[in-house]
C-alpha cells in the first residue's frame, strides 16, 4: 500500500522536490526510482516479504531509501532507537523476530556487536551517496502487492514496567494518519514540512513522511535538532511547518537568536502547554497546532486543526476515531470530568494491531472494546480534549518516554544502593526529568552514579536529581508513596551542576 502510494505521487508530481537533504535535492520521480532498485539490493541479501527487519540509520536519506525499501518488498520495518544500548538492541532483535539488519555502517557495527547471530544477514551503507549508486548498478523490481491491514511497522514504545513493547502498526494506521493530518492542517503539494526529529520515531514518520505521501509536498530532513539554528535552516528550506515535541519548542524560545524571515504557517505535534503555545506565536509567528496520541493510535488521536484552535487543547478528535473519558469502571464520564482518555476506530486499521508477542498486554489494554491509552483527560463542552497527564507513572523527557522500573532495575545493581526509587520532576525545557530518591550503603558516593550507568541505560534515561534517604516512604503494604518522592527542594543533588561531562544526551547546555 505505501510502495503504491510512492508510485501514485511519483506519476503525479515527477520531478517536483520529494526530499531536501544539506545540499541535495531528490525529485519524487528519483525517491521512487531508488527505492525501487534498493529493493533488488535488498532481496539480494536475503530479504523477502514477511522478513522483520531492523532499521538502524541516522537522519539522511539513505533512512527513507530503506524505509520506503522495505515496504516495497513486504518486509516489515524495526526502526532502532540510535541511542539503544547493547542490550536493548538485543532485546528488540529477539522480541520481534528479526532476521535481517540494515542502515548506516556505523550503526550497523553497533548493532552486530550485540546480535552477532545477524552478522550475515545485513546490508549496510557508508552513506546515502553510496546507497544511491548501488541503486543505480541495480535493476527495478515491481513492488509486492501489499493489503491495507497487512502488518508494516513494529515501533518500540516504553511503558511502566518492564522493556520496551513492539507496537505493531499495519499500512493503513499509518496512511490514515497521514490523510487526516492533510485535512486537519489543509497541506497540499505546496507544503515543505521541516523534520528534525529522530525519523525511528512515530512524530516525524505519521505528521511528516505520511503527510507529504497523501498530499504531494515536500520534506526538509535535518540531522538533528539545533534550536540555535533552526529557523535559519527553516528559511534556508523554505519550509512551511515543522513537527515538535514541546521540549523543542521550550528550546526554541531559549535559545533562539537572530530569527530570520521565514515561511512557516504551522507547526504541529504534542506537548505545548497553554503558555509556551502563545509564547511561540507572540515571538514567532508560527501558529502552533496541538495534537494527542501515541504510537498506539497510529500517531495521534485528536488535533487542533485550521478551522478549529484553542489554545490549551489537543484539539477535535479526528474523524476515524471515537474516544471517551472513562472511569475505573470503564463507564463513559460527562462533559468535564476527568477520567482515562480511552480510544476505539470508526473505520478498520487506523488503530495498532497490538503488542508483538504480548497478548496479555493486548487485552489489558483493549478492554470493554477501548483502547485504553494510561493518560488522564477531560472534554469541554465544545469536544475539545484536554490531556492531564499519566495515569501511571512513566516519565516524559524531551518526548522520549521513560520506565522508572528500568532506572530501579539497574541502580538495584549497584553495590552501595540499598533502595532506590525513580519519579519524574517538572521542567519547564524538558517536560520533565528524572529524579532518584535512594537510600544508600556506607561508603556511597553521589558521583558514581552516572559513570555506572554507562552502558547500561540510554543517556536520555540518566537522571538529573538525586536524594540520598535513610528510609524510603511506604505504605502498610510496604508499596513506596511515590507522591512524597516529586519535589526538588531541600538536600538533593544536581547532577548537571555536579558533572558538566556528564550531561545527559539531549541535556540543556
Amino acid at each position: 500500500m505505501l510502495a503504491q502510494r510512492l508510485q501514485e505521487q511519483a506519476a503525479i508530481q515527477g520531478d517536483r522536490p520529494f526530499l531536501l537533504y544539506e545540499d541535495t535535492t531528490v525529485s519524487w520521480r528519483k525517491m521512487e526510482d531508488i527505492v525501487a532498485r534498493t529493493a533488488v539490493l535488498l532481496r539480494a541479501g536475503g530479504i523477502t516479504r514477511g522478513d522483520r527487519v531492523l532499521l538502524a540509520a541516522e537522519n539522511s536519506p539513505t533512512f527513507l531509501y530503506l524505509w520506503f525499501a522495505l515496504r516495497w518488498i513486504g518486509a516489515t520495518c524495526v526502526p532502532m532507537h540510535t541511542a539503544a544500548t547493547a542490550s536493548a538492541i538485543a532485546r528488540v532483535v529477539d522480541d520481534a523476530g528479526v532476521s535481517h539488519v540494515v542502515g548506516d555502517v556505523e550503526a550497523l557495527e553497533r548493532v552486530l556487536k550485540a546480535a552477532p547471530q545477524l552478522g550475515n544477514e545485513s546490508v549496510g551503507f557508508e552513506n546515502y551517496a553510496e546507497l544511491e549508486r548501488a541503486a543505480l548498478h541495480s535493476p527495478r523490481m515491481d513492488p509486492e502487492l501489499m493489503g491495507r491491514y497487512d502488518e508494516c511497522n513494529i515501533i518500540y514504545t516504553s511503558g511502566t514496567t518492564g522493556p520496551p513493547k513492539g507496537a505493531v502498526l499495519s499500512n493503513e494506521a499509518l496512511l490514515a494518519g497521514g490523510r487526516e493530518l492533510v485535512a486537519a492542517l489543509e497541506i497540499t503539494q505546496e507544503d515543505r514540512v521541516l523534520l528534525a526529529l529522530p525519523l525511528f520515531h512515530t512524530n516525524p514518520q505519521v505528521y511528516g513522511i505520511m503527510s507529504a505521501l497523501d498530499s504531494g509536498c515536500s520534506i526538509a530532513l535535518l540531522k538533528g535538532f539545533n534550536p540555535r539554528e533552526f529557523f535559519a535552516e527553516a528559511a534556508k528550506f523554505r519550509a512551511t511547518g515543522f513537527t515538535y515535541v514541546g521540549t523543542v519548542l521550550s528550546l526554541l524560545i531559549k535559545k533562539a537568536v537572530d530569527v530570520p524571515s521565514h515561511s512557516l504557517r504551522f507547526c504541529v505535534g504534542g506537548g505545548a502547554q497553554e503558555k509556551l503555545w502563545h509564547d511561540v506565536e507572540d515571538r514567532f509567528g508560527v501558529p502552533v497546532y496541538e495534537l494527542y496520541g501515541m504510537t498506539e493510535t497510529g500517531g495521534w488521536v485528536s488535533a487542533t486543526t485550521t478551522k478549529n484552535r484553542r489554545p490549551g487543547s489537543c484539539g477535535l478528535i479526528r474523524p476515524d476515531m471515537e474516544c471517551a473519558i472513562l472511569n475505573s469502571d470503564d463507564e463513559i464520564l460527562p462533559t468535564g470530568q476527568v477520567g482515562q482518555i480511552c480510544v476505539r476506530p470508526s473505520s478498520p486499521g487506523v488503530l495498532f494491531d497490538g503488542y508483538h508477542g504480548r497478548p496479555d498486554l493486548t487485552v489489558a489494554r483493549l478492554t470493554n472494546a477501548w483502547f485504553h491509552t494510561g493518560d488522564m483527560g477531560r472534554f469541554d463542552g465544545d469536544g475539545f480534549l484536554y490531556f492531564l497527564g499519566r495515569v501511571d507513572d512513566v516519565i516524559r523527557r524531551a518526548g522520549e518516554n521513560i520506565s522508572p522500573t528500568d532506572i530501579e532495575y539497574e541502580l538495584g545493581h549497584h553495590p552501595d544502593v540499598a533502595e532506590v526509587a525513580v519519579v519524574g520532576v517538572d521542567d519547564e525545557v524538558m517536560g520533565q526529568e528524572v529524579k532518584v530518591v535512594l537510600v544508600p550503603q556506607p561508603g556511597f558516593e553521589v558521583r558514581t552514579l552516572l559513570p555506572f550507568l554507562e552502558g547500561r541505560l540510554p543517556r536520555y534515561a540518566w537522571p538529573r536529581y538525586v536524594e540520598l534517604r535513610s528510609e524510603l516512604p511506604k505504605t502498610p503494604t510496604h508499596k513506596i508513596r511515590v507522591g512524597e518522592l516529586r519535589g526538588i527542594e531541600g538536600d538533593v543533588v544536581d547532577l548537571r551542576e555536579l558533572s558538566k561531562s556528564a550531561v545527559p544526551e539531549g541535556g540543556v547546555s
